[in-house]
């Protein structure tokens, strides 16, 4: 059940940053003068986002053990890495479509930084799933 806790926090941390990358690439597009703006809207959403996967991840390290068999973590852990084959793909089909010559660079950079807020849980993650192995 416990590597469960850990799956539970990687996708309710990934799907509320995924939004807020959609919504402030959208406004990037429209507007690539707000750069900082957008930039800061996105910091605070996940910000607000993470704190209950902060709190599941300390719940399950707290619960912790070892499991009986490697097979227990195998459903886990393909969970865990189809969310984040998922994460990655939709914010680079995000950052291609629709972007104006201007705004590119930008939203590259807003992209890759939006990457790797979005799979920071997830790698947490990851590694608990190995931390529990026999």
């Amino acid at each position: 059940m416990i590597p469960y806790i850990f799956v539970a926090a990687a996708t309710l941390a990934m799907f509320p940053i995924l939004t807020l990358y959609k919504m402030n690439v959208e406004k990037l597009k429209q507007d690539p003068s707000q750069h900082a703006r957008v930039q800061n809207n996105l910091m605070i959403g996940v910000a607000l986002s993470e704190a209950i996967p902060i709190l599941l991840i300390i719940y399950g390290y707290a619960q912790m053990e070892s499991v009986s068999t490697v097979s227990d973590l195998y459903l886990p852990g393909i969970i865990l890495l189809f969310l984040v084959i998922f994460a990655v793909l939709f914010i680079f089909m995000q950052a291609k479509v629709g972007v104006p010559e201007e705004a590119k660079s930008m939203i590259t950079q807003f992209s890759i930084i939006s990457i790797m807020l979005a799979l920071a849980i997830p790698i947490i993650s990851i590694v608990s799933l190995f931390m529990m192995m026999p």
